[in-house]
Order: C-alpha cells, then sequence, then structure tokens
C-alpha cells in the first residue's frame, strides 16, 4: 500500500452531492460476465465536535481510515460461497441491505436482473469501534452498483442504506480515506458532509487495542443513551472545537505528534465525561484503559478510543516505536492476569479509499 506525503494544504471538500441524470439512473445494463470485488478499511471515530448543537448543527466528527481491518466482498453471477463462515445474524445483514438497494437506488432495475451472489472474503469485527456497518453498507451497496452501471455517490449509497444519520467518517473514508472532519448534521443535511481530508502521515503507526469478548454500545440501547444523556455542555464543544481547529490539525499537517497526541487526548476525556454513564467510564473497557494509562506513563500523549470502543488506539511516530510499546504492554500483560484477554496489533494509516475491482481492472477511490 502506498502512502502519499501529508506536506499539501487541507483538501476542503464540497458538501454538494452529484445525482445521476436519468440515462444513468434509469439504466439496467449489468456487468454480467464479469467478477466485481470491494474492498473497504475500517475507521476509527476520534469524537465529536459539537453535541451541544446551540448552532443549529449537531455531531460534527473526527477519524480516519485505519490498515487494521478491512471488509472485501466479491459479486460473481455463477455460484458462490463465503471464503470465510458466515453466521445468520451476518447473513441476515446482508440480505437487508440487498432488499435496501432493489427498493432504492435499483428500484428501477426488474426483478429477474437482481443479483445477490456474494463471496465474502473478510468483514470488519462488529460492534467494536470500528465501522463495521457503514462499510458493509457501502461495499454492497458499491457492488450492486457497479454490477448494474450505476453512477452513484459514496453519500447517496449510504443514503439509501440508512447510514450516517450522525457521522459521515466511515462515507468519507471509503470514498477517498484519510484524516477527516465533518460538519455533522444540519436542517439541510442528507448525510454528514466531509469539510477537512488530509493525509495521515506515512510513517505514523497506531497501536490498537481490542477485546474480542466485549462488544461496544450498539443498537437501541446507543438510541436510547443519545436521547437520555444531559445536554453536552457548550463549553465543552468550543473547547473541542478551539482544540481540532488551532492545535489537531496544524499538528497533523506539521506532524508534530506530541501536540496532535495530547489535542487527542484531551477531545477523548471531555466526550468520554459525557459518555461515561453509559458505557461505564470513560472508556467501555477496563483493561483497555489500563493499558492506555500504562502507555500514558511511558511518555505516550495521544490516546484514544474509537466510537463507543471497545477498541482503543496509542498514536505512536514510527513502525520501531509502535514495536517497542507493544513489546512494554506485553510485558505488563504478562503479570496481569486480567489483561490478557486484550488483542494488540499496530496499524497505519490508509490515504485512499476503496478498491472497486471489476474483472482484473482495480480503480481505487483517491482524494
Amino acid at each position: 500500500m502506498t502512502y502519499s506525503s501529508t506536506k499539501q494544504p487541507f483538501t476542503i471538500l464540497p458538501a454538494k452531492l452529484t445525482t445521476p441524470n436519468s440515462s444513468e439512473a434509469l439504466s439496467d445494463t449489468t456487468l454480467s460476465q464479469q467478477s466485481i470485488s470491494v474492498a473497504a478499511s475500517a475507521r476509527l471515530h476520534l469524537g465529536f465536535l459539537d453535541l451541544n448543537g446551540d448552532l443549529g448543527r449537531h455531531f460534527g466528527s473526527i477519524g480516519l481510515a485505519v490498515s487494521s481491518h478491512q471488509t472485501r466482498i466479491s459479486l460473481t453471477t455463477g455460484k458462490a460461497a463465503a471464503v470465510i463462515p458466515l453466521d445468520d445474524a451476518s447473513q441476515q445483514k446482508i440480505d437487508k441491505l440487498v432488499k435496501l438497494f432493489y427498493q432504492s437506488l435499483g428500484m428501477h432495475i426488474p426483478a429477474e436482473n437482481h443479483q445477490s451472489n456474494f463471496q465474502v472474503h473478510s468483514l470488519i469485527p462488529e460492534h467494536a469501534g470500528l465501522g463495521s456497518g457503514t462499510q458493509l453498507a457501502l461495499v454492497i451497496g458499491q457492488l450492486l452498483a457497479s454490477y448494474h452501471q450505476l453512477k452513484v455517490s459514496p453519500a447517496q449509497i449510504a443514503k439509501a442504506m440508512g447510514r450516517g444519520k450522525r457521522s459521515g467518517i466511515g462515507i468519507s473514508t471509503f470514498d477517498h480515506g484519510g484524516f477527516i472532519v465533518d460538519a455533522g448534521s444540519g436542517p439541510q443535511s442528507t448525510t454528514p458532509a466531509s469539510i477537512v481530508r488530509h493525509d495521515f502521515p506515512a510513517q505514523w503507526r497506531l497501536v490498537m487495542l481490542m477485546n474480542k469478548q466485549q462488544q461496544g454500545v450498539h443498537g437501541q440501547t446507543e438510541i436510547e443513551a443519545f436521547k437520555t444523556l444531559p445536554k453536552f455542555p457548550l463549553e465543552y464543544s468550543q473547547r473541542i472545537c478551539h482544540l481540532t481547529l488551532m492545535q489537531l490539525l496544524p499538528a497533523l499537517v506539521e506532524e508534530d505528534i506530541e501536540l496532535f497526541g495530547s489535542a487527542i487526548t484531551e477531545i477523548q476525556a471531555l466526550i468520554g465525561q459525557h459518555f461515561a454513564p453509559v458505557q461505564g467510564g470513560q472508556y467501555a473497557c477496563q483493561s483497555i484503559a489500563t493499558l492506555l494509562q500504562h502507555a500514558q506513563s511511558l511518555g505516550f500523549s495521544g490516546v484514544a478510543q474509537s466510537s463507543w470502543g471497545p477498541t482503543a488506539c496509542i498514536f505512536t511516530n514510527s513502525q520501531s516505536q509502535a514495536d517497542r510499546l507493544i513489546t512494554a504492554l506485553r510485558e505488563l500483560m504478562a503479570t496481569n492476569t486480567s489483561l490478557q484477554d486484550i488483542e494488540l496489533l499496530s496499524a497505519a494509516g490508509v490515504n485512499q479509499g476503496a478498491d472497486i475491482t471489476i474483472g482484473n481492472q482495480s480503480s481505487i477511490h483517491k482524494p
């Protein structure tokens, strides 16, 4: 995988969506003789800009694409079998997404031309804070759109599939990868518009901490949390926006990992304090919290939980530094049985969008 230089100005992304014209939307042409594959990277959601909403916009998210996991699925016209075993719940989710596609973007396509022969190569872990639901929806939608030769954007697919109601990070990372800030939801929003996109430094690495025995808050519990939590303090929103604009983003451009990390950690503290009553503390997993605190004691300034967790990460300036940190954390884990369910791995940022392969031709979403 190639990572481009971060020595560039920010890319300011337009919020306006393009709508397919009538000839594109009514096309029922298919790529019936070719296999199609789509691969999309996991994403980390590092915090909200404004949970207060007094200006009329809510949420606004910070995040990036990461190399740790991906959802990769192929569509073929012949009989297809899963490369990895699928449980009933995963199969039902895919079936539901196919139905949603043909009820929306593909509603003009005759039933005899519908397609659902998928081969699942890999899936991002569910309810771990890695954006599995959005990436699955976008991959299935893109596969079917490519098969039927419909020219639709990731934002249009997301809307049709019921994604992007709060965060647009996963939509934007599917589209063009990188480090993203989105504008949240306003009165005229369909999905959150990306307002800043920048390459994540090629040499930086994230040490990721995962607990496969635990899932983050999701489903109805998540919906109720946003309804019942007290109003987010305005001064917290103001502080997060100030940190993002005047410390986090400049540090990203200048590749100053200490300033970047300290901004992320302070943003996380403000967000984590708000969600603590629902997730049981600033972090969803106490074992991971212990390891994050140990990393901070070793001098690492940037620690974060992704979304509702339990996955968390520590920002490092190189692969060698990440490897040394993993060694140090494993030494602590060896002395404490309560920490031994935690999986550690290093990951890079991904500065390109989803990889769409039709036949032997690969097309990668790029910024």
